[in-house]
């Protein structure tokens, strides 16, 4: 059934990033008021947050990276979009997944939103920032790369786009290709503020993006955001644990122990120095930034916040590199995170026995069976090896 000629077509604002700019933290306020957001017309589609990441890595073709059955999650943008189209008001459809995504892959995703009112939404932030804040990312999802080298090939590449960082952080390419054929007035940069100040701030310039007053939402604070910064040491320590694991943990159990539980429960609830941008980086990297935030004011997309905020603050001269760690910190902290990991496990239910004596007691063993070690005292033998070599190199 066509709409009416004089029946405005529904709106949606598609949020396509980019990752560690406060996608996390927009998301969450956005699913936890839903029904105050409701009683002002605007939805996020789904029944489910997660069915939009799903949807996300359906439009980039990414499944099997993510442990996901293509098959199983086929579908799943279409049906989002006819939520969208469906809806009389706004609808939100925010994943930074598809930052990187092809023009190709844009282009089918967008071919869903047809005739609605598309307004596409980059949220960015300061880039010296954005490239420590992804090379740890990478860490935690399971990448022993150092800085040093990541930082190297990233640079290298700065001037083609074509590695996978500058896709996620280019704002221009990004949305050269997810706002290829809508008006430049629909589409927005929404500048992350610089860290330390008001978190509410980011939310006000998004909510200002999607056409709605902040104040719909009458406390836009959320618990601490589950892609918690890492410090120093913990980084390098989680490189240790990422490269002695050696792929033996797939996805998505990887996530759910190694990401969730090691690095975002028990390594940050450690403290050290939080990794910065070497120096050497800053005068490239602010050429860069000047060089986008011309190119925003040029093609006239709409603005929200203060686009200076995205040049590089230089940092100390003296600033440790974020692989320098030193041996004696990374030892402590070791001993300590596992002591947190082994705190965790204990509050755990014990796992429930195949078979189970009448009594209800565990089953013995028969004569002359000796009861099999428990499988995580080769991991304590192997981390007390490492660290003992890790000392003796001071």
């Amino acid at each position: 059934m066509s709409r009416p000629v004089d029946t405005p077509a529904p709106r949606v604002v598609l949020h396509v990033g980019a990752p560690k700019s406060g996608t996390t933290y927009l998301q969450r306020v956005l699913w936890r008021n839903r029904d105050e957001l409701a009683g002002v017309g605007l939805t996020c589609p789904g029944s489910q947050q997660r069915a939009m990441f799903e949807a996300a890595v359906e439009v980039r073709g990414v499944a099997e990276r993510w442990g996901m059955d293509p098959d199983g999650i086929a579908g799943t943008w279409a049906r989002l979009c006819a939520e969208a189209r469906a809806h009389p008001g706004t609808t939100v459809m925010s994943h930074e997944v598809l930052a990187a995504a092809s023009a190709e892959q844009a282009a089918t995703a967008m071919a869903e939103l047809e005739g609605l009112e598309v307004h596409v939404v980059f949220t960015a932030r300061e880039v010296s920032r954005q490239l420590v804040s992804e090379w740890q990312e990478n860490v935690k999802n399971g990448s022993g790369q150092s800085f040093e080298r990541f930082s190297r090939l990233v640079m290298k590449d700065a001037s083609r786009s074509e590695h996978l960082f500058w896709r996620y952080q280019n704002v221009l390419g990004v949305l050269d290709r997810w706002g290829a054929g809508v008006p430049p007035e629909r589409l927005h940069v929404v500048v992350a503020p610089v860290g330390g100040g008001d978190v509410t701030v980011l939310w006000r310039r998004f909510a200002e993006a999607c056409g709605l007053d902040p104040d719909v939402v009458a406390n836009p604070v959320v618990s601490q955001s589950a892609n918690q910064t890492l410090g120093m040491t913990q980084v390098r320590l989680l490189r240790r644990v990422v490269t002695s694991l050696d792929g033996r943990l797939q996805q998505p159990d990887y996530a759910r122990v190694v990401k969730r539980l090691f690095a975002q429960r028990v390594l940050a609830g450690q403290s050290s120095d939080r990794p910065t941008c070497p120096p050497a980086l800053y005068d490239p990297l602010t050429e860069l930034s000047r060089s986008w935030i011309g190119g925003v004011r040029e093609r006239g997309y709409r603005v929200h916040g203060d686009l200076d905020e995205l040049l590089p603050v230089a940092p100390p001269a003296d600033a440790r590199a974020p692989d320098a760690v030193p041996a004696e910190e990374e030892i402590a902290l070791a001993a300590d995170a596992i002591a947190e990991l082994l705190l965790e496990v204990s509050h755990r239910p014990p796992p429930r026995k195949k078979a189970e004596r009448a009594d209800g007691a565990a089953p013995r063993p028969g004569p002359g069976v000796v009861p099999p070690a428990p499988r995580g005292r080769s991991l304590v033998r192997r981390t007390a090896s490492r660290l003992r070599r890790l000392a003796r190199r001071r």
